[in-house]
């Protein structure tokens, strides 16, 4: 889900989110200085339903979205650093590790992977991340 950017200052801002979560008390990302941090994104559409094709459907709509945030930012996914992601089964591991190197190369960011025995609307996974603005180009 893109994000509608809202500046609150030179040396920070945030996007807040749009459709579904549009009046969650979140920001989908804040940037301060050069790094942004991204709230951790769930596989929803629009109208907050989860996307079909389990863990695989799910993580591909969350680097999605965390794609089209940091756009905003004129930043992309060679731009992220690190990842937090939080799994409902560890049985869609190999899903989830499948689509996630289809979003992001060597040199990969650093990653965390957590079980967890819920997520908001019943998603199977979240993935946070934290991008850093003008880094080298891979």
């Amino acid at each position: 889900m893109p994000a509608d950017p809202r500046t609150t200052g030179e040396d920070w801002d945030y996007r807040a989110p749009e459709g579904f979560l549009s009046k969650a008390p979140i920001s989908s990302a804040v940037r301060v200085g050069d790094v942004i941090y991204l709230s951790g994104q769930i596989g929803i559409d629009d109208a907050g339903a989860l996307v079909p094709g389990g863990i695989g459907g799910q993580t591909r709509a969350c680097l999605e979205s965390i794609r089209a945030i940091l756009a905003s930012y004129g930043a992309t996914l060679a731009d992220v650093v690190q990842t937090r992601i939080f799994l409902t089964d560890f049985a869609g591991y190999a899903d989830y590790n499948r689509v996630y190197q289809e979003f992001f190369s060597a040199p990969f960011p650093t990653r965390s992977t957590v079980g967890t025995p819920a997520l908001a609307l019943g998603a199977g996974i979240e993935i946070e991340a934290v991008a850093v603005l003008g880094r080298p180009a891979r």
